[in-house]
């Protein structure tokens, strides 16, 4: 049964308004640091006129998959392969303006039905190995929540909010033992908002930072941090990648990619329900040790 102590998510997290290039690699690429950045593209940016309205009337009657923890079979250990449901655009973006839901659209790529999109904004040059031709953007109602994980490809990640409050809550990687994190995985059971500690007494050893963003933020998410995100309100944003610094934050990204999501398909196919309850117990292992 979850008790009513909190994870410890007292570590503070850098605002700047203004960052040169330098100063963003030696204090937070280099060391790999959270920081949020005061209109990293610039004040004058067109991304920052992006609006709900706006993609209504430019994207409106595409269809689009929505994303829903509450009505579809949650799998602790991986990530949705597919959305459960899909309607118009312009449907979705007047369901989350209009009421509180869990809908969420994740990972999706705007710009592959509008490509000019892309001359809205340029990327700063403070990091190198920058995935500028990709960035995914996200939508949610309030009270929708991305549950925590890492990202698979291990890339470090710029995430602006456009519109509307998210809470970011992340974890460095050398806490994902304690986090339970899940073998052949980067996933874990554990509930940021209820941690339930007689079930994982170690999360009691864990420290994370507590954050919320707004209009014209950007986050700076390092390789291979966990990240739980709740929308406060209503929101849109999206998301840009690069390279770590680090070659073995790279070498990581690769195993996961491409093998270790492969290898965890096969067993659970063949498996089953065996597969994911010794991941259970693994994770319980490795936490403890």
């Amino acid at each position: 049964m979850a008790t009513d102590v909190s994870i410890d998510l007292s570590l503070p997290v850098d605002r700047v308004d203004y960052i040169t290039r330098e100063e963003f690699q030696t204090k937070y690429m280099i060391p790999q640091k959270p920081v949020i950045i005061r209109h990293m593209y610039g004040k004058d940016a067109q991304v920052y006129q992006w609006s709900f309205d706006y993609f209504a009337k430019e994207l409106g009657d595409i269809e689009v998959g929505v994303f829903d923890d509450e009505s579809e079979e949650r799998k602790d250990d991986r990530s949705y392969k597919s959305a459960g449901k899909k309607m118009k655009f312009k449907e979705y973006l007047e369901l989350i303006q209009e009421k509180p839901t869990t809908k969420r659209l994740f990972l999706f790529n705007v710009f592959k039905h509008k490509k000019e999109l892309h001359n809205h904004f340029k990327f700063p040059k403070i990091a190198d190995k920058v995935v500028e031709f990709l960035p995914l953007a996200f939508f949610g109602g309030q009270g929708a929540i991305t549950r925590i994980h890492r990202d698979m490809d291990n890339s470090c990640v710029f995430l602006t909010e456009l519109v509307g409050r998210k809470r970011v809550v992340m974890f460095a990687p050398e806490y994902s033992k304690k986090l339970y994190q899940y073998p052949f995985s980067t996933h874990t059971s554990i509930d940021v908002n209820h941690p339930d500690f007689e079930k994982y007494p170690e999360l009691a050893n864990v420290k994370g930072y507590d954050c919320e963003i707004g209009p014209g933020d950007t986050v700076f998410m390092p390789a291979g941090y966990w990240h739980h995100i709740e929308y406060n309100t209503a929101g849109l944003g999206f998301a840009v990648r690069s390279l770590s610094p680090h070659v073995s934050d790279r070498l990581l990204g690769f195993w996961q990619v491409g093998i270790m999501t492969h290898l965890d398909e096969i067993f659970n196919k063949v498996l089953g329900d065996k597969w994911f309850n010794w991941k259970k117990k693994a994770a319980a292992r490795r936490a403890e040790k």
